[in-house]
């Protein structure tokens, strides 16, 4: 059985992007993941200490952001949050999005949208090291 948690545009400002004039300011970039979890794990009855917390969407947002001063691309950040989410042995799979919101004039935001598994992050683990 297949359980999904979602978080939804969850606003954070930090300094992300690769053109010079990115450079030292920050920007807003909007988040928003499905998280794909073992659901005979997350029904585990109404308790206090559930196996699997929403909470843990947030922390791994905030502490992917924590680990750089600055991301020259959204892949970066991704790749960051989504291995940080999928390190749960609850999680199977993410759908996550991210989209800076003031970087063009005359457009909503501009971002990026994948699916990524445990065996993905692996695959790409080299290309992203701390």
């Amino acid at each position: 059985m297949k359980t999904h948690f979602e978080l939804n545009e969850l606003k954070r400002n930090l300094e992300i992007g690769c053109a010079e004039e990115e450079h030292g300011v920050n920007q807003e970039v909007v988040i928003s993941m499905r998280v794909t979890l073992d659901g005979d794990k997350v029904f585990s009855g109404d308790t206090y200490k559930p196996p699997y917390d929403y909470c843990e969407m947030i922390k791994a947002v905030d502490d992917a952001i924590a680990s750089r001063s600055r991301f020259v691309l959204q892949e970066t950040l991704f790749f960051a949050i989504a291995s940080r989410v999928l390190s749960s042995p609850l999680a199977q799979e993410i759908e996550l999005s991210l989209q800076k919101t003031q970087r063009y004039a005359d457009c909503r935001s501009v971002g990026m949208r994948a699916t990524l598994t445990k065996t993905d992050i692996h695959r790409l683990l080299d290309r992203y090291s701390e």
